[in-house]
Formats: structure tokens, C-alpha cells, sequence
């Protein structure tokens, strides 16, 4: 398959295998680190489907799950607008 831009391991992995789980051996079978950053059109190899049904629904909706942004962010929101300290004695 080929790499579409955004897209990481995991991306992949549940797309075509079902499962986040499979990530782990997509990056074995490709010579790969989890966090290998990929460049789309790279080909890479799919280690087989774990869960069918969530692959195929991924198929079915043409759905092609990018989470790796390369857009630089304009603002972030804080969760925390207190500076938080902890001490350990």
C-alpha cells in the first residue's frame, strides 16, 4: 500500500489490519520505528488483517485516517492556567 500524506503506523494499521495493535509488526515487516515519521507514496508492506471487520468497515467508508499534522498550530488551549508545582520529599 502506499502512504498517504499524515498518516503515521498506527494510521495504517487500523485501517488496513483493524487494530492500533498492529502497528507493531507493520514497523518489523517494513524495517520501521513506531515513530518513523512516513512520506507519502512510501510503499509499504501490510502484515495481514487482525481484526476483519473494523478493516473493512475502514474499506467500505473509504475512510484513510491521517492523525500526523504537519500544519503549525495558530494557538493552544491550556487546560491548566495555573502554574502547578509539585514537591516530593
Amino acid at each position: 500500500m502506499k502512504v498517504l500524506s499524515g498518516q503515521t503506523l498506527f494510521d495504517i494499521a487500523v485501517q488496513y489490519c483493524g487494530c492500533a495493535d498492529a502497528a507493531f509488526g507493520l514497523a518489523v515487516l517494513n524495517g520501521l520505528n513506531l515513530t518513523d515519521d512516513l512520506e507519502a507514496g512510501q510503499e509499504l508492506q501490510i502484515p495481514g488483517v487482525l481484526k476483519s471487520d473494523i478493516a473493512t468497515y475502514y474499506a467500505n467508508k473509504g475512510l484513510n485516517p491521517a492523525t500526523a499534522s504537519n500544519e503549525p498550530v495558530e494557538s493552544v488551549e491550556r487546560v491548566f492556567f495555573e502554574e502547578l508545582s509539585i514537591e516530593f520529599s
